[in-house]
């Protein structure tokens, strides 16, 4: 009944047609999850302005936005596989009597969907499986919600599967050593099998994180397992590190901007962990308090490196690659 209400009072809203004025901050991303309280359409309001937006990665303050009255397929057929902004906050459990200090994290960080959305860090890529070889109709050049595509993969697939869709990234490597960390997986969005040819199959994308093309890969999607609860206790060890990459900077990420750092399983990281970005600062010649710049929860933890989300940043100091890091709550 909540969900039917929230589809009239949006019809509504959209029986004439909506504006609106891009504001500092703003990115199709979360312009798409106020007025359809669902971020995942953005490309609508994106193919409703292309005389205006270049790329879909920058979009500038005073811009005005025509907002479509609703999406080509209607608000109300939505499918349920695409997943609502953000879940529910997860009521944090009562911690046991002898935790001194505890700190409950923002459950929704680790949505399967934004999970999912971080990216891999992997020791090599993935294994060939299947790529994207067309377009229904033909020829689509920008590939996002919605859109059919075909796919190289008729054996071992059938309708209904899902699968996650994917670009090889960089080669990761730390800051300071130069060692090798990974390799970065870019994950674009997922998309479910509709019908199986003799050489190959027919999908629709169901949630697109960045602009999909024609020759990006293919991978059966794995549900991703995200945390019930997680409880940060103020930390007692020195763990010093750094930080990779920032991944998100000409992404469609903000507000969740996702960032590598040098810590993984071997040096035991978990999924959860809170790390102070901080710089030294020394003033005439004399050592002063170090300065936090900002925090990182992380959500992901591969062998050499993690991947983790940016919870908050000074705004005249932007964090990248190579800023300290140090743990300050460790998860539990």
């Amino acid at each position: 009944m909540r969900k039917l209400l929230i589809l009239l009072v949006f019809v509504s809203i959209f029986a004439q047609e909506a504006t609106h004025e891009v504001k500092k901050g703003d990115t199709l991303w979360d312009i798409a999850g106020f007025y359809y309280q669902n971020p995942f359409l953005w490309p609508y309001i994106w193919r409703a302005n292309l005389a205006k937006i270049e790329d879909p990665h920058w979009i500038y303050p005073e811009q005005v936005f025509v907002i479509p009255p609703s999406p080509e397929e209607g608000i109300a057929a939505i499918p349920e596989e695409v997943p609502e902004y953000l879940p529910p906050e997860v009521p944090p459990k009562k911690p046991e009597t002898e935790v001194i200090s505890v700190v409950t994290p923002d459950m929704r960080i680790f949505s399967e969907e934004i999970i999912h959305r971080a990216g891999l860090i992997l020791d090599e890529d993935l294994p060939y499986w299947g790529k994207i070889v067309g377009t229904e109709p033909h020829g689509e050049q920008l590939i996002t919600t919605y859109k059919k595509i075909y796919v190289d993969r008729a054996h071992d697939i059938e309708a209904g599967d899902m699968l996650t869709i994917y670009r090889p990234g960089k080669t990761l490597s730390h800051p300071k050593t130069g060692e090798r960390l990974g390799k970065e997986i870019i994950i674009l969005g997922k998309a479910e099998v509709e019908d199986v040819g003799n050489e190959g199959s027919r999908c629709k994308v169901i949630a697109s994180y960045d602009i999909i093309k024609e020759g990006d890969l293919v991978t059966p999607y794995e549900p991703v397992v995200a945390p019930e609860h997680v409880e940060l206790i103020a930390t007692e060890e020195e763990v010093e590190g750094y930080v990779v990459e920032v991944k998100s900077e000409e992404r469609l990420t903000p507000p969740h901007v996702f960032v590598y750092i040098d810590h993984g399983e071997v040096t035991g990281t978990a999924v959860g962990d809170v790390f102070d970005v901080y710089q030294v600062r020394n003033v005439g010649g004399k050592e002063m308090p170090d300065f936090n710049i900002g925090k990182i929860q992380v959500i992901n933890v591969f062998r050499n490196a993690s991947v983790g989300m940016l919870l908050h940043v000074r705004e005249e100091q932007p964090i990248k690659r190579g800023e300290k890091i140090r743990l300050a709550l460790e998860a539990r």
